[in-house]
Formats: structure tokens, sequence, C-alpha cells
């Protein structure tokens, strides 16, 4: 008796498929994935289907749990082609689509390798680490002698690295310059890059190595500088651009972009801090030169190496495990005022760079479209200034003159009568301000027993003037010649220009006066403004102590008294108008400040106080009207002739 199979068929040599789809959680996974077509989900899932053969000589299709396929058409030739088949239509889908498995460490850093631009004025690029050691020699700290004569990437680190440091035996800035630019062309520029996890993100760090610092700030052998970019899964989400010894960062939609993945970074001129904005630079610390005029590095112009982990690298990057400085040491004083070498990447702030970007970028400031709105005022605030005084001062100068075509000009009247003396007064203050702008607004002095601060009469720590604004004593030798000054928190613009343009202004006002009430009332208004030095300047040395954790942030790595600064701080700030403080520190000894208002600030409060008496003055002057102009005398008729 024949048998049959449940479908009634005769058995025999057949093959039966069943393809079973993959189970939710992979059909989910794939769903997830973005810019994959449907038609590669669907063959991802019948690939990863369950092939099972039996003996059948039937066809059928149904979904139950699944798509279940039997078949004895097909045959094992069928299933092979089947098979083959659905491979090569998986390629064809694969190849119109990019790649959905994650990108390794090189990938990611050719995606987001930085376009650098640099000023005019730069001297140095990102060079190779092999040419900042071969133009040094390695120096025990300890002993000032020198270890290795010629060291190389291979033999940098040993033991006692961490008292060592790479002195290049050019010398001078302008001796390493010099030979630099010899060698540029043909060593190019490079990039370092080292990927790591953490605090939940993909940080790809980008370490530009620079073999001299000669920025506004501070001037050293060797400068290491980095970008990071902060990836949560594929997606960039933020950008850190290190700057001297901290840094800002900002969400990846307000950073400047090529090709939607390089960030354009620019970097300051001597420095070589990294900025967002090519207007950035003018606004408190950051105090830098930022353009774009000069050169420019693409992404493709920078030679990327990739760099292992400390004790876990390749012999040319033992360089990596060096622990010395990379650039003149020189003594505590001068680490502290920025003129020794920095620290390699993986010792960078206590290895925070290197290892915990996260932490390090807690430490950053964060900037966004705001604040660079802001920074763009700063920096052409000079030239909008200008243009609102000019068409300020074009529209009272041509009113005067069309008064005086009219013969309407009272100031002589005013002179003559009761306002006569108001105006010399309002004269004499316009005559004092301007004095004042020239003259030191407010200084803090300092003497020690040893240091910079022993030199006879002590040294200026700080000024404030209308030129320069607020300038800090950086103590780095030739700083604007030799006084080791640094502009900070002036915006970079002299406060001079401000006051001047009020002055001739309120000169106008008085050429051209119509009403003794309104001219008092702006020689009033004059006095407030008169009054903003003073002012500004009494607050901002009572928040001095909310400006420590900035300071300290200046010094990293040094062992600043916190006791002494804090009260010698707060002395200052309970007192601004004038004192003097004594503190006694471990190296320089007993050293004492003094600070004050100086006599440019005491100028202004003068002419404020003769600027309102001037202005009540004027106040109650009688008004006075211009003489009504005669008209032409008119023509008499010619009488006609006899």
């Amino acid at each position: 008796m024949e048998s049959h199979d449940q479908y009634g068929k005769k058995p025999g040599i057949s093959f039966n498929v069943k393809f079973i789809l993959p189970e939710a959680s992979l059909t989910n996974q794939l769903n997830h994935i973005q810019n994959i077509p449907w038609c590669m989900k669907t063959l991802v899932q019948i690939l990863y289907a369950t092939v099972i053969l039996d003996c059948d000589v039937t066809f059928m299709a149904k979904w139950q749990n699944g798509l279940k396929m039997k078949s004895s058409i097909l045959g094992p030739l069928g299933v092979i082609l089947l098979a083959l088949s659905l491979t090569i239509s998986l390629m064809v889908c694969l190849s119109f689509i990019p790649s959905v498995h994650a990108q390794t460490s090189a990938e990611l850093a050719e995606t987001y390798k930085p376009v650098l631009h640099f000023t005019q004025g730069e001297k140095f690029y990102p060079t190779r680490v092999e040419y900042i050691i071969s133009k040094s020699t390695l120096v025990s700290h300890l002993s000032s002698t020198i270890v290795d004569l010629s060291p190389t990437p291979s033999n940098l680190a040993r033991v006692g690295s961490d008292r060592m440091y790479l002195n290049n035996t050019l010398g001078t800035v302008d001796a390493i310059a010099a030979d630099y630019a010899l060698e540029v062309s043909s060593y190019g520029y490079y990039v370092y890059v080292h990927v790591v996890n953490s605090g939940g993100y993909t940080v790809i760090q980008y370490w530009l190595f620079y073999v001299y610092n000669n920025g506004q700030l501070n001037d050293h052998q060797g400068d290491i500088e980095v970008v990071e970019i902060f990836l949560e899964g594929s997606e960039p989400k933020t950008a850190l651009y290190s700057q001297h010894f901290a840094g800002e960062n900002a969400a990846w939609g307000d950073v400047e972009k090529v090709n939607n993945t390089h960030p354009v970074v620019y970097v300051a001129q001597g420095s070589h801090a990294n900025y967002f904005r090519s207007y950035q630079g003018k606004i408190g610390l950051e105090n830098d030169i930022v353009g774009s005029d000069g050169k420019t590095i693409m992404p493709n112009e920078l030679t990327r190496i990739m760099l292992g982990e400390t004790g876990n690298h390749i012999s040319e990057q033992s360089w990596l495990d060096f622990e010395g400085r990379w650039g003149f040491w020189g003594t505590n004083e001068e680490v502290t005022l920025g003129m020794a070498g920095p620290l390699g990447p993986v010792f960078n702030q206590d290895g925070i760079r290197w290892a915990q970007p996260s932490a390090y970028l807690d430490t950053t400031f964060g900037v966004g479209n705001l604040y660079f709105m802001l920074a763009w005022l700063v920096a052409n605030f000079l030239l909008l200034f200008i243009i609102y005084i000019a068409i300020r001062g074009g529209w009272k100068t041509y009113g005067i003159v069309k008064l005086g075509r009219k013969g309407g000009l009272l100031v002589k009247k005013f002179f003559k009568s009761r306002g006569g003396p108001s105006l010399m007064l309002g004269i004499a203050a316009i005559v004092l301000t301007f004095i004042a702008m020239f003259l030191p607004w407010y200084t803090i002095n300092a003497s020690s027993e040893s240091g910079p601060l022993s030199q006879q009469g002590g040294a200026t720590l700080m000024t404030i003037d209308g030129i320069s604004g607020l300038k800090v004593n950086m103590f780095v030798g030739a700083g604007e010649s030799a006084s080791g000054f640094r502009n900070l928190f002036s915006a970079q613009l002299p406060l001079a220009i401000i006051f001047l343009a009020g002055l001739v202004l309120l000169t106008l006002d008085i050429i051209g006066v119509k009403s003794g009430k309104k001219l008092g009332n702006k020689f009033i208004f004059g006095a407030v403004m008169s009054l903003m030095p003073f002012i500004l300047i009494f607050v901002f040395i009572m928040m001095l102590p909310s400006f420590l954790p900035w300071a300290s942030a200046l010094i990293p790595g040094q062992e600043v008294p916190p006791q002494q600064i804090e009260t010698m701080v707060r002395a200052v700030a309970g007192n601004p108008v004038y004192g003097t403080n004594s503190q006694v520190f471990p190296v320089v000894g007993t050293t004492t400040v003094s600070w004050g208002f100086g006599i440019g600030a005491y100028l202004f409060l003068v002419a404020a106080i003769i600027r309102i008496v001037a202005g009540f003055m004027m106040r109650t002057t009688p008004e006075l009207q211009a003489e009504a102009a005669l008209p032409p005398p008119s023509e008499q008729p010619t009488p006609p002739p006899p």
C-alpha cells in the first residue's frame, strides 16, 4: 500500500525550505538603524532565516509565527540559487547606502578632522613631535645638567623623566622661528589623534604640537593644544577647543563646519588658543589676536597619526610616556607666569584632558550664538561707534552751520548774559575730563623681600587707564617692551575714545546752544558719564574676590598659598579707595600691597561736580532769542529820465 504524507503526496527525494523570520528584538534593531531602505531590512531578515531540509514534493507558503516555505519545485539547486540571489541583492542594496557598522577610530578621525585658520602674523604651525625633539636636548630640572644630547621619540620616556624637560638648543624665539620656516615645507602639518570613551561619549581628541608659544599672555618653548569632538552614539553633540589653561565648548549646531563634519578652528596668533569664530579673542581673558587672513590648513593637508595608550603603543610613540615638559622649565616663578613648556598630552592638567575629557569639558566655558553675537559687537564696536559719532557729529555740525547762516547762533549772547559763568565752568569740566583720560585711574603696587617684586620701589601689579583699559603685570619680560604688562578685560578698546567722543559732542552742543535749560540738562547728564569710570572701577575692585577661581586657573599645577592671597584680595575689595596690606609668603617673604584710585579718577570726580554745578546754573539762565535777520534792502525803482 502506498503511503502518503499529510498533504496527500507520495514521498520522494525533495527538500522542505522553511524561513523563520528573526525574533522581534532583531527586527526592532533593524528598524532603529537610520538611512536603511525597506528592501535591505527584508533581505537581512530572510538571510537570517533558518533553512530546514526534509522530504517533500509540494510548494506552499503561509504565515504562522513567521514565513514558512515548503518546496519540491526548487530542489537543492533552487535553494542554492535562491540564497545566491538574495546575497547579491543584499550587496547591491549595501552599495547604495552608508555602512551601518560602527566606524573605526581612524574613520572617525578622518570624518571630523578640523580645518585650521591662522592669522597673517603666525610663525608656527602644527608640526611633528620628531621635529621638536630633534631640536632639543633632554635636561634635568633638578641639576640643570644635560641628560641626553640627542633624545629620540623612542627613548624620551625614562625613569625620572617627570623632573626633566626638552630644551630647544636654538635658544631665542627668532632663531627657532627662522629654523622652522626653513623646514616646515619638508615636515608638513601634523595632528595626533586619540579616541577615548568618557562619560557616555566617544571623544575624538586632535592633539596639535607647536615648537613655540609667543602669545599675548605667555611666552615659552613648546605648545600643545587640543580640539575634542564628543559623539553620543554616532551623532556629534559638542566640540571643545582648548585655550591657554582651560577652553571653550559649543554645541555641534553652533560650530562652523566644512562639508558638515569638519569643525572650523580659528587659531590665535602665537598662543595657538583655539576659537569658534574669527572675531573672538577680544573679551576678558581671551586676550588673543584671532582671524582668518593667514594660512588655512585643510583636513587633507593634516597628516593624521593615531595614538595608542600609555604603556600600549608602538615604540615610535614612547614619547607619550614622557612625564616632563616640552620646553624650558625655569623656576617656579616662571612656571607660574606661563614661561615654562607644557606637559605632554597624557600628563596635561593631571591627565584629565587625555583620560577624562568629560571632566575636562565640565571645566570649560560654554559659548553659543548669543555669546558669538556679543563677541562680534565687541570686535566691531570701535567701527560701529565711530560711524555713530560721525553721523551724530555731522548732523550737529550741519545744524550749527545752518544757524550761522541765518544769524541764529546764540553762544556769544549766552557768554555775555548770566549763562557766561555756566559755560566757562562747562568748558573747564571738558578740559579736566580730557586730561583725566590720559592719567592712571587705578593702580595696585606690591613689593617683597625677593623675587620680581623686590626691585627698587616695588612693582606695579595692575593699572587701569583710558588708553589701555585694565593691564596686569605678567612679568614675562618683553611684553610691551620691558614692563611685562598684558591687557585684560579691556575688550582691546581704548576707553578714552568713548569719553573723547562725548567731549566733542558736548562742545558742539555749547557752540550750537539754543536753550539754556536744555544745555544745562546735557551738562548734568554728562556729569553722570564722567562719574562712570569712578563707579565702575569701584564696583570692579569690590568684586575681585569672585575672580580668585579664574586666577587659580591661570596657574595650574602650582601650590598658591590660598589664605594669604585671599586675605590680600579681600583687603583690597573691602576698601577700594585706598589701603595697604602685608602677608608672608614661603618663597618671596613678606609682601606688601598698596592700592588706590589714581589722579585720573579723581579728576573725573572733580569734573563731574563742576558739570553738575554748571548744569544747574545754566538751567536758571533766561532764554535768549536770536535776532531776526534783516531783510535784504529792496531796490528802489530808477526814476525815468527827465
